[in-house]
């Protein structure tokens, strides 16, 4: 038994005398980075259209999107893809899509862009997932890392909503640094 106590006995001293000269230094826990793109409302945009905020979370596991809108009615088709830039050297990433139909399951996939304008073909990838939440606007989206297949340290993201022959919503590119 004293052998426990002589390592924790000096654990124990070592912050007491740590906490007697005033100073505790404990390391931050390890996070994911963070980061909203702010797009505020466009009046002119369908509501259901509009992109008010997109939250990223780029967990060293999975990337976790919130994209707001002004106001999603479940009656009506709405659509929504966050571009996922995973190669900051080139334009080489996947398109994160989730689609709302009145009377259907949302559907969620994982996308190869196939253009500049966010068509793209849907890839296998386990875990992806969406939830759509129309009692606080949002849309929700998983994206699990192994999907990615990215070292990379940051990832570039843009959101589009709208449909092909009508008006939509785009944000800004944002710059999110990997947890």
């Amino acid at each position: 038994m004293s052998k426990l106590l002589t390592p924790l006995g000096a654990v124990l001293a070592g912050l007491l005398s740590v906490l007697i000269a005033g100073t505790l230094v404990v390391p931050a826990p390890a996070r994911a980075a963070e980061k909203v793109i702010d797009d505020g409302a466009e009046p002119s945009l369908p509501a259901r259209m509009d992109i008010l905020t997109v939250e990223i979370d780029n967990r060293v596991d999975r990337v976790v999107l919130r994209v707001t809108f002004r106001d999603l009615v479940e009656e009506r088709r709405a659509r929504t893809k966050v571009f996922i830039g995973t190669d900051p050297a080139t334009d080489a990433g996947f398109i994160a899509y989730s689609r709302h139909r009145p009377g259907t399951e949302p559907l969620t996939q994982l996308w190869v862009p196939t253009d500049q304008e966010f068509g793209g073909t849907p890839v296998a990838c386990a875990g992806v997932r969406g939830k759509w939440r129309f009692d606080k606007n949002r849309v929700r989206i998983v994206v699990p890392q192994s999907c990615l297949a990215s070292t990379a340290t940051r990832y570039r993201f843009k959101a589009v909503s709208g449909f092909y022959g009508t008006v939509g919503d785009w944000t800004a590119f944002r710059r999110v640094a990997r947890g």
